[in-house]
């Protein structure tokens, strides 16, 4: 007979604690406070201009004695943008509370349980970061921001990705058909074509099944190994050699970025919560970019934080205000997270996003 599962109230009220987590802890490689640094306003609503070209425009040649000719002044670009609230809670209900109240708990077992279930401070700072980085990722990866949640009002930012920046790839030129498609041809071309425009592009960001399939590619073992006599193919590539290649070509360094987060769903599974997986960037992009900061992570003081009689529970880097509050009938303890961010994408000319898979 199977043992009886236990909800989190009855577990507490037990003799002995122990607590298995079914995932294993992944770091956080998040890149947004690498791509965007943070940078404070006091405006909800900033306006972003973007100069032209940097390369510069060449004088005239002239005889003595001759009229100088004056150069246009390039116009300048811009947008709009208003930083929304990104903004998470958890709650404790009357039965915890008061278990906890009453100290039926070893001190042990306490630390543990805040460590996986209690700590929600931590939790409403994780989750707004999570958020930050898949905004972030979003744009660099789409060129867009389009955000729909059941109770929230929808979101939609676009940076105006142009058509060379976004190419599509199809039939045997995709990079999943390992026989015939030739990624090196590809990438020099995109690199090529921003080269043109003044734009160097050394850094690259895909997943690992892309990756997987350069390392499997016929025609880039046959560029690094050479081409063998009759039937025998190249021998298969490692990260190493494939870096080691691409850095001889002038093709960026590609580097592995698989960052996931899941989302809460609203409608409960077979009575129990149910959560999704969501990949911060696309699986089947090959993004190259820039050396540098793409543009800046704008943050704001949260209100929350503006008002005295609000105390912070906790703060975090960038403007992330958390705070408790209690409600007195019935008892319910709140741990409520905010933030206002959003990032100003500067370079969003100067990213390519190619659809390989």
């Amino acid at each position: 007979m199977p043992p009886e599962l236990l909800g989190l109230e009855q577990a507490l009220s037990g003799e002995e604690l122990i607590i298995y987590t079914r995932n294993l802890a992944l770091p956080n490689n998040y890149l947004h406070e690498l791509l965007f640094p943070a940078r404070e306003t006091s405006e909800l609503t900033i306006d972003i201009v973007r100069e032209g070209s940097r390369l510069p425009v060449m004088a005239q040649i002239a005889e003595l004695g001759t009229q100088v000719e004056y150069g246009s002044r390039e116009g300048m670009t811009g947008e709009r943008i208003s930083i929304p609230k990104i903004q998470r809670g958890r709650a404790m209900d009357e039965k915890l509370v008061r278990i906890l109240l009453q100290g039926a708990l070893r001190n042990n077992e306490v630390a543990e349980l805040r460590r996986t279930q209690l700590n929600d401070a931590d939790y409403a700072v994780d989750a707004i970061r999570a958020r930050k980085e898949w905004i972030a990722m979003q744009a660099i990866t789409t060129g867009a921001v389009t955000y729909a949640e059941a109770g929230a009002p929808p979101i939609t930012v676009n940076f105006g990705y142009t058509n060379d920046q976004k190419p599509v790839l199809s039939g045997t030129d995709l990079w999943s058909d390992t026989t015939n498609s030739n990624p090196l041809d590809d990438i020099m071309g995109w690199v090529n074509t921003f080269a043109d425009k003044g734009i160097m592009l050394p850094r690259a960001l895909a997943s690992r099944q892309i990756i997987s399939y350069l390392l499997q590619n016929k025609n880039i073992r046959i560029a690094y190994h050479g081409d063998p006599s009759g039937s025998a193919n190249p021998p298969q590539l490692n990260k190493s050699q494939l870096d080691e290649l691409f850095t001889s070509q002038g093709l960026p360094k590609v580097v592995a970025y698989d960052t996931q987060a899941r989302v809460e769903n609203k409608a409960l599974s077979s009575g129990k919560l149910a959560f999704t997986n969501v990949r911060m960037t696309p699986q089947n992009r090959f993004v190259m970019l820039p050396d540098g900061a793409l543009g800046h992570y704008l943050w704001a003081e949260s209100t929350e934080e503006m008002m005295s009689d609000i105390q912070a529970e906790r703060t975090d880097s960038n403007g992330i205000y958390v705070f408790r509050k209690v409600n007195e009938h019935p008892i319910r303890v709140e741990t409520i997270g905010v933030n206002l961010a959003f990032p100003s994408f500067g370079l969003n000319d100067s990213v390519v996003s190619a659809t390989v898979i």
